[in-house]
Formats: C-alpha cells, sequence, structure tokens
C-alpha cells in the first residue's frame, strides 16, 4: 500500500511536472506574441503622424477601414478553428501577421521616399495604392491576431487548462499582457527617436526585424504544446450547419444563439468598451497626442506603458475583489468604478493650463476599472 501510494504521488508529480512545462510554454509564447504586437501597433501611427504631423484624419480613415475589414472578415475566419487542425490554425495565423508586417512596412517605407510630406495624401494620387497597402495590411494582421487569440486564448488553453486552474492562468496571461504593454511601447518609442531626419525610419526597421524574429521561436513552442497534449491534436468541433448559410441568415441565427448564453450580457458590454478614444494604446489617442499635444515619441511611450501599469493593478486587486464580492458583482463594481473616474476626467480635459496632465492621469487611473472588468467577463465567458 505504501508502495502504491507512493507510485501515485510519483505519478501526479509527473503530471502536474507536465501541466507546469505546458502552461510556461504557452506563456512564453504569448510574451513574444504580445510583445510584438504591442511594440508594432505602437510604431505604425507614430510612425505616420511623424511623417505627415497635420494629417490625423489620414490614420483615422485607414484604421477605420482596417477596423471595418476586421469586422466583415473575421467570423469567416473564425470558422477556421472548426475546420482545421489546431496546430494548422496557428501556423496560418503567424503567416498572416508576418505577411501583413512586411507589407506595411515596405508601404511606410514607400510613403517616406515618395510622397510630399507638406500636401495631402489625398491631393496625391500615385500614393493611394500604397494607403491601401496599409490599409489591407492592417486589415490582415488584425485577423491574424484575431485567430491567435481566439485558437489559443479560447481553445487551446480551456484544452490544456484543468477547468480549476483557469483563472490562475488568465491572471498571468493578463500580467504577461500588460507587462509586454508596459515595455515594449517604452522600447519602442526609444527606437522611434532614433530617426534624425523627417524620413528616417531607423527604429520603425529595428521594429519590423524584432517582430520577425520573435515569429519564429512562438511557432516552435505552440507547435511543443501541441506535440505533447493529445487532446490538442484531434480536429475541432466541425462547422455547424448553420456557418454554411447565408450572411442574413447566419446573423439572424448567430444573435438568437448569442442571447441565449448566460454570458450574453457581459460578452455585450465589455465590447461596447471599446467604443471609445480613450484607451492609452489606442491609435486615436495615440495620434491626437503626438499632432495635436506634440508629446515625443519616448513620452508617448511611457504613457502607454503607464497604462498597462495601471491595467496590472487590476490583475492583483481583481482576485480579492472576487473573493470578497463574488464574480458578478465585482465584475459590475469595476466597471462602475471606471465610468465615474472618466466622468471626473471630462472637464479636466477643457482646462488650458495643467488640465490636460489631470486628464491624462485619471485616463491611467480608469484602467484599473476597465482591466478588472475584462478579467471578470473573460472567466464568465469561460
Amino acid at each position: 500500500m505504501v508502495a502504491d501510494s507512493t507510485q501515485t504521488q510519483g505519478n501526479l508529480s509527473l503530471s502536474e511536472q507536465k501541466q507546469n512545462s505546458l502552461q510556461m510554454k504557452i506563456l512564453m509564447s504569448r510574451l513574444l506574441t504580445r510583445s510584438g504586437d504591442q511594440a508594432w501597433d505602437f510604431a505604425v501611427p507614430v510612425t505616420l503622424m511623424t511623417l505627415f504631423p497635420s494629417q490625423i484624419s489620414l490614420v483615422a480613415f485607414l484604421y477605420l477601414i482596417a477596423k471595418l475589414g476586421s469586422v466583415i472578415f473575421q467570423p469567416r475566419f473564425s470558422q477556421v478553428i472548426d475546420r482545421w487542425q489546431r496546430m494548422k490554425t496557428a501556423t496560418v495565423g503567424i503567416l498572416m501577421q508576418l505577411t501583413s508586417l512586411i507589407l506595411v512596412f515596405f508601404c511606410i517605407y514607400q510613403l517616406a521616399a515618395k510622397a510630399d510630406l507638406a500636401s495631402s495624401l489625398w491631393s496625391q494620387p500615385y500614393v493611394w495604392p500604397l494607403l491601401a497597402g496599409i490599409s489591407i495590411g492592417t486589415v490582415t494582421s488584425n485577423l491574424g491576431a484575431s485567430l491567435m487569440d481566439i485558437a489559443v486564448g479560447n481553445d487551446w488553453i480551456p484544452t490544456v487548462v484543468p477547468a480549476h486552474q483557469l483563472s490562475k492562468i488568465n491572471s498571468r496571461l493578463q500580467r504577461l499582457d500588460l507587462f509586454t504593454e508596459v515595455l515594449a511601447p517604452v522600447i519602442a518609442g526609444a527606437l522611434l527617436a532614433m530617426n534624425t531626419e523627417s524620413r528616417g525610419l531607423n527604429g520603425f526597421g529595428i521594429i519590423v526585424a524584432w517582430n520577425i524574429v520573435s515569429f519564429i521561436p512562438e511557432l516552435l513552442l505552440l507547435r511543443t504544446v501541441y506535440l505533447s497534449s493529445p487532446a490538442l491534436q484531434t480536429m475541432n468541433v466541425p462547422i455547424s450547419r448553420e456557418a454554411r448559410s447565408e450572411i442574413w441568415e447566419r446573423i439572424q441565427t448567430g444573435w438568437a444563439e448569442f442571447k441565449s448564453q448566460d454570458a450574453a450580457a457581459a460578452m455585450l458590454a465589455y465590447s461596447f468598451l471599446w467604443l471609445s478614444a480613450l484607451s492609452p494604446h489606442g491609435v486615436l489617442l495615440t495620434s491626437f497626442l503626438k499632432s495635436g499635444w506634440n508629446l515625443s515619441e519616448t513620452s508617448l511611450g511611457i504613457f502607454r506603458g503607464l497604462g498597462a501599469i495601471f491595467g496590472l493593478l487590476a490583475t492583483l486587486t481583481f482576485p480579492r475583489i472576487r473573493q470578497h464580492f463574488g464574480l458578478i458583482a465585482g465584475s459590475r463594481l469595476c466597471i462602475v468604478f471606471q465610468a465615474l473616474v472618466l466622468l471626473l476626467a471630462l472637464p479636466f480635459f477643457y482646462l488650458e493650463t495643467g488640465g490636460g496632465w489631470v486628464f491624462l492621469a485619471l485616463i491611467l487611473l480608469s484602467r484599473v476599472g476597465l482591466y478588472g472588468f475584462s478579467l471578470g467577463e473573460q472567466e464568465i465567458r469561460q
């Protein structure tokens, strides 16, 4: 009996070691992809605003097209998860990001070389194909990143990680995301500040190389996790008959199914949170601070990093809030806190002396509520 008990404990220990190893590889893969993504998402709008400081509408328009493209095409790409093996899905997501990165870099490089920086780009038809290339590349990048988030975050992790450890791994992933959101923009801002002339793209080129290099170990880590987990090597749930129907029928069917889900209200509330221009890592706020308030690349990187630090506070406070108030009430408390802080920030935006800095400080404080609600919504959805 003693020998059997010892053997059982040994087997459990080996199982725990394997589980910890798989989780660590997933976290390392996430670190690589998020650090590159954060640097890239920061570098593209800042570079465009550096080249064309008076054309914030250009950046807004390009990213509007990119988001619309994601909304239109993402549902179809999401079906890939239901039809392909998991490793193929992850590979396609990474390759889409790599291809889009090269395309956008080429287009921005050509813009810097050929466009008249003093004139509106809308009056220069010969650069319109380059603007289209940036939009297409951004759409492709968003689709690839979304594909990876859905595949790894909503499929791989619940498959590999036991249910009782989901809250723990979700908190670690959130902290890791925020860690990269702190460091990556600061480093990217310092690299972008290396440019010594108006058309210089030295720092931007380094960020491109940074992303390209990170894709290789990321893919290798995911492949190791895939081969080590028999559950991941099975085919996913076959695509439903409704998913093959016409788009309007699919929308009606999907909305009806969505409303019937217990997590529908939380998911809907979470989606509305992103109808905002106030995110420290958002394109519009970054572009406004660059062109309107003339903040330097380094200052923008620090502000974006501080936004992540305040979000990191939520990963430390939300578990205690959840323990004291419960999942639903704790999530509600976080979103109410965010709303109150944003209301308080509004009048400071219009103050001419010192108000801007108070406004930005309150924006940072509001991230505690946002990321706290994000953790709650994720657990409710899972």
